[in-house]
């Protein structure tokens, strides 16, 4: 098989005897590749400090037939993200987005935009963004390019403006978007530190503005649309409900972030 060379971001790499990493990379051109990076732990002229996890990089790889994996032939750095896990916060959120990526990108199958979006976030990383704020806008972007996004603009069942007072979202299922009159009795509220599957989330007027303007702006442009802490919690609830609906269970590393978070609250 001839060679294939793709830009790419590493989103998981493993131990595979003494020396030998297995790498799962988010290419540009095959969706999720994986591949054995023979003696990676030995030569870092083909390969050292370029695979810490989401770091930016050229792969060229082959493949042989009747074979999963790939062999990875060289790495070449577009941009390394060694120095952005060297912040706490930072690398819990990375090391999330990471798993969020690994779970929603299919094997051997482009996606272009899911792509940019990976690009423009560890664009915003980098420029300083509050990693939280970027957190919560790759949540709701996986949602929406994922077809998982209900409609927010108004109640599924009268249409009233969400506008009007706010929605509440069952996760659960066929999500669907309900004003408070249409609520049924007896919905089970989420706890806003335990988002998970088959809940019903509030989302308020404000909550409902931060995500209409995650749908407009780029993640540069976020710091002027910093919210109140209490917001980008309800954003955080029902984003983190929705997708933990979807997988089916909690994203290990999301666990590790509540932690960090907690630690460094105020």
């Amino acid at each position: 098989m001839p060679l294939r060379t793709s830009e790419a971001f590493v989103i998981d790499v493993r131990k595979m005897g003494e020396a030998d990493r297995l790498v799962t990379f988010f290419t540009e051109d095959e969706g999720k590749v994986s591949g054995v990076a023979a003696s990676a732990a030995r030569s870092r002229r083909r390969f050292g400090g370029r695979l810490e996890r989401l770091s930016r990089v050229r792969v060229t790889y082959f493949e042989k037939e009747g074979r999963d994996l790939a062999r990875i032939d060289s790495c070449d750095l577009l941009e390394e993200s060694f120095t952005l896990h060297q912040d706490l916060d930072v690398a819990a959120t990375l090391s999330y987005v990471a798993e969020v990526v690994d779970t929603f990108v299919h094997e051997r199958e482009a996606d272009a935009k899911y792509f940019r979006l990976l690009r423009s976030v560890m664009a915003a990383v980098r420029a300083g963004v509050d990693p939280a704020l970027l957190a919560r806008y790759f949540e709701t972007w996986t949602l929406r390019l994922h077809g998982l996004m209900p409609d927010l603009d108004r109640c599924s069942a009268c249409g009233r403006s969400s506008a009007d007072s706010g929605l509440r979202v069952r996760t659960g299922g066929m999500p669907e978007a309900l004003c408070g009159g249409c609520s049924r009795p007896g919905a089970r509220v989420a706890d806003e530190n335990a988002a998970g599957p088959g809940r019903s989330v509030k989302l308020s007027r404000a909550a409902l503005g931060l995500l209409d303007r995650f749908r407009r702006l780029a993640p540069s442009d976020l710091p002027g649309a910093a919210p109140e802490r209490g917001t980008l919690s309800e954003v955080e609830t029902f984003a983190v409900a929705m997708l933990t609906a979807f997988v089916g269970h909690e994203f290990r590393s999301y666990k590790f972030l509540r932690e960090i978070q907690k630690v460094s609250a105020p």
